[in-house]
């Protein structure tokens, strides 16, 4: 029944949320193994359904708008009570997809109940960083008509932000030697066109 779910929920969003770098479905199976990277190396004691179905199913909303941890919520809600799976599950999956929006559960005072949620959390955001976070920043600008003056001060706004945001320690870690990797890469990418801050 678990594995017949999420093997149902990773196909329907590989199509939902195609292969979009930034945030379509290469981004949620980064995201996937980074999270269980986390659990491996903090040694967590955690559901291993709640957190599969918190990974594949976090960004889903995208595809209706902003913000989109909102939407995915009222998506995933409405989506996992039709299969009638535990209400508490769902719940804890609706807290964690709520909570990996840094913005959103920042201005609406979102706070994690579950260990799955932090590593979500974690874990979407060290895929902000390196040279693959470097790569999706401008992808996405590339998607949305950002400027470059708006792509770059995303970088300081957020991006170099991000490693003050980590829960475990094995994520503080990687997020300092990846911060560096995303610096580097906008300092070369800079130096190359001739940018001046």
């Amino acid at each position: 029944m678990k594995k017949d779910l999420v093997k149902n929920v990773k196909a329907l969003v590989k199509k939902v949320l195609g292969n979009s770098f930034a945030h379509g479905y290469p981004h949620v199976e980064r995201v996937y193994r980074i999270a269980w990277d986390i659990v491996k190396h903090e040694k967590l004691n955690i559901d291993p359904l709640v957190l599969d179905l918190s990974i594949y199913l976090h960004d889903i909303g995208r595809v209706l708008g902003e913000p989109h941890a909102y939407y995915s919520a009222i998506f995933v809600r409405s989506y996992l009570s039709e299969l009638d799976v535990d209400t508490n599950v769902i719940e804890k999956v609706t807290n964690a997809i709520l909570y990996h929006s840094f913005s959103y559960a920042r201005k609406h005072g979102i706070r994690p109940i579950c260990e799955e949620a932090k590593v979500l959390s974690d874990a979407d955001k060290l895929d902000a960083l390196g040279v693959v976070g470097f790569l999706r920043v401008f992808h996405y600008s590339w998607e949305n008509g950002r400027t470059l003056e708006e792509t770059i001060n995303h970088f300081y706004e957020k991006i170099f932000k991000l490693h003050e945001l980590m829960h475990y320690r094995y994520s503080r870690q990687r997020s300092l030697l990846l911060l560096e990797w995303t610096k580097r890469s906008l300092n070369q990418f800079l130096q190359e066109i001739g940018y001046r801050l």
